[in-house]
């Protein structure tokens, strides 16, 4: 348990989606060799200054908080060293340090999974879709992944699992936070006949901003991720141009043209991704390679039986969001409080307590306000910053949006150069107005 303990607290000291570790790591062998390390030592590391100065806080007492609670809790975790650590992951530009799970974790490394996502405001259309690949991938042996999110990732991994399938689902919080609160019954079910995910420390609220460092785990442990509907603006498609950028396969469901929740999906077909029209389109791809893992004899008998079961639907709670959402904090439900105590989080609206399902405090998350397009939202000296800016710099600032993190083909739709993006990206992080993110992607700080 030594080990655990300094490999949590290196994933603390590194954060999510650091890009310096694997470096630190062939140099020291191991967290402990690294927490040992005096301060000539640290200042010779290869990294940046902010790194070596987190690696210089000694403090065990948060690692120590954690690695109690998941072990009071079963709570597994898997370090970038360990042997079961899923291969997928490790040759990408930003692996996770370490994962938190519960439930039964497949043998990530030797099945094929395939990620399927969707928008939250599905349409009874993709609804039937997003049920369908998930019982029929189930059925024949790959690992559904998803984001266990409201729409169609909930239908996938619900469709999954009746079949008889395995479901992986990633969180962007906590482990130990549930996300959406709607999905209660769908984690607690997940985690008997699959796994939940997260990399993010048990504690952490679902802020925005997790969410694009998240998908690129979802397409970083599939061979291939399917889209089955969304707006050219929604997460799917952020998932999906991570996918690209790590080389996986991109799939897409055909939809009405005209239809907004078809666009994207359209979108996608008509820029190279593969249309598909049931899972054995794409399965009949990696047959050769995972032919020992996969049942194409039960993927028949599932085709057959594949229509949508709304009575499992409702009886797991998987909903749906029918309108878009609106720019409030996400509210979320958590099954433990401890690890939280030293961290600042915003307050769950309903907390559980332990693996299982408690009263609800009823403390509600606060609002946050969303700020004029041209305005920064962190005060005076947002403001300032802002004012310093090039036109050039302002425009692109500009022209980031609020609510999601977008790639460089965004700002070349908009007629910029790659240089001038990149230029203009650099000089708008060091002044604190927006983030880089895993996945190649850029938000509003």
């Amino acid at each position: 348990m030594k080990d655990r303990l300094f490999e949590i607290w290196f994933s603390l000291r590194c954060g999510v989606g650091n890009r310096e570790f694997t470096q630190l790591l062939e140099r020291f062998g191991t967290p402990y060799d690294l927490y040992k390390a005096d301060e000539n030592e640290l200042e010779g590391l290869p990294c940046s200054r902010r790194l070596k100065t987190r690696l210089a806080d000694k403090s065990l007492s948060e690692a120590t908080r954690i690695m109690e609670y998941c072990r009071a809790t079963g709570v597994g975790i898997l370090f970038w060293q360990d042997e079961d650590y899923p291969a997928s992951l490790r040759p990408l530009r930003d692996p996770p340090v370490l994962l938190y799970y519960r439930g039964r974790l497949p043998d990530l490394s030797r099945r094929l999974c395939i990620s399927v996502v969707g928008t939250r405001s599905m349409s009874e259309y993709g609804k039937r879709i997003a049920y369908k690949i998930g019982y029929e991938l189930g059925a024949a042996g790959a690992v559904v992944v998803s984001g266990m999110a409201l729409g169609n990732d909930g239908v996938a991994a619900t469709g999954a699992m009746l079949s008889g399938g395995t479901t992986v689902a990633i969180l962007g919080s906590g482990i130990d936070v549930i996300y959406p609160p709607e999905h209660g019954r769908l984690f607690t079910e997940i985690t008997a006949k699959g796994a939940v995910m997260s990399e993010f420390a048990p504690g952490t609220p679902p802020e925005r901003k997790n969410f694009p460092i998240r998908n690129r785990i979802i397409s970083g442990l599939s061979q291939g991720t399917v889209v089955v509907e969304g707006d050219p603006r929604s997460g799917a498609l952020i998932t999906a141009r991570t996918a690209i950028l790590q080389g996986r396969d991109i799939y897409a469901f055909p939809g009405n043209v005209g239809e907004t929740n078809s666009a994207g999906s359209n979108k996608l077909i008509s820029d190279g991704a593969v249309m598909i029209l049931r899972a054995r389109d794409l399965l009949e791809n990696y047959a050769f390679l995972y032919g020992d893992a996969l049942d194409m004899g039960k993927l028949t008998r599932a085709e057959a039986r594949s229509d949508i079961d709304e009575a499992g639907l409702e009886r797991l709670g998987v909903c749906v969001r029918t309108e878009k959402p609106k720019a409030d904090a996400p509210s979320a439900q958590t099954t433990s409080a401890d690890p939280s105590k030293d961290r600042r989080r915003k307050a769950p609206s309903d907390i559980r307590r332990g693996q299982g399902v408690s009263k609800s405090t009823g403390a509600k998350a606060p609002e946050a306000s969303v700020p004029p397009k041209s305005v920064p939202a962190r005060g005076d000296a947002s403001d300032r910053a802002l004012k310093s800016l090039t036109d050039t710099q302002r425009r692109i600032f500009e022209a980031l949006p609020l609510d999601h993190a977008v790639a460089i083909d965004y700002f070349t739709r908009e007629g910029y150069s790659v240089g001038e993006i990149m230029a203009t990206m650099t000089v708008l992080e060091i002044k604190g107005l927006t983030v880089t993110l895993p996945g190649g992607l850029y938000s509003r700080k």
